[in-house]
């Protein structure tokens, strides 16, 4: 991935195709900033050349989440972006120890994997039924596009052979579970319910737990909005662990 150096500090960045079918210009995001020990001064001119570029690719709208640090919270405005949103990295350490959970799963939905014919139907559950998220969250995005990235989104993770799943109730599409794994270790992509179901929500949950603990899945992750209350409560009733916050700061050209 491309990085700018100033001394020891570094910042990565890309191009985002997957923005740019939505927004209809260039976008990019900023993936790392490790500015760790640098002074304001190093930050501003990482920042810099990062504006450099973008102007030289014509790009037009960029983001980033970055530590809540003062530094970067103050050099990131200095620099023309502003705060969009927040989120918590949360990983589950012990999901071979998850068996008390599997009494919350209730008969009836079946979680299955999905087939190409179901994905309008997750489609239409993501852009109609989840509200939070990087550019949802952005004040000056406007609901159409950002509904617009949720449909084209699953058609990229189905691309990138993440595992897609059905949550099916009387064969109608009423949820989904999105993941990808590695070895012992999943990364927890997409899950939820449409909001007429959303009393499965709980059960969809334990679902995806007890389908990798049977998997021998040892450890999971995943990254939720801060700004989603119910499913932060939902996370700790399963008994994940918060690991870090992350800032959302975006910049328009």
């Amino acid at each position: 991935m491309p990085c700018f150096t100033v001394d020891s500090a570094e910042l990565e960045y890309r191009r985002t195709p997957w923005d740019e079918r939505v927004f209809g210009h260039p976008c990019a995001e900023i993936t790392r900033l490790d500015a760790a020990g640098a002074d304001d001064a190093t930050v501003a001119s990482l920042l810099a050349r990062f504006d450099d570029w973008a102007v030289q690719e014509g790009v037009r709208f960029a983001y980033g989440r970055f530590t809540p640090s003062a530094q970067e919270k103050r050099t990131l405005h200095q620099a023309g972006f502003y705060f969009a949103e927040a989120s918590y990295r949360i990983r589950h350490t012990r999901i071979q120890s998850t068996e008390a959970f599997d009494r919350l799963i209730r008969p009836g939905p079946v979680l299955e994997p999905a087939r190409e014919e179901d994905y309008p139907a997750l489609q239409d559950i993501l852009a109609a039924d989840f509200q939070h998220g990087r550019i949802h969250e952005d004040p000056w995005v406007s609901s159409e596009d950002a509904a617009r990235r949720y449909r084209l989104w699953l058609l990229d993770l189905a691309a990138q052979k993440h595992e897609i799943l059905t949550y099916r109730l009387k064969g109608e599409v009423i949820g989904l579970h999105v993941q990808r794994a590695t070895d012992t270790v999943a990364d927890l992509v997409l899950t939820g319910v449409k909001r007429s179901h959303a009393l499965l929500g709980v059960p969809l949950w334990a679902e995806a737990l007890r389908l990798n603990r049977l998997r021998g899945i040892r450890e999971a992750h995943t990254l939720i909005s801060a700004a989603n209350v119910p499913i932060l409560n939902l996370y700790r009733r399963f008994e994940f662990q918060f690991e870090a916050l992350l800032l959302g700061f975006h910049k328009r050209y």
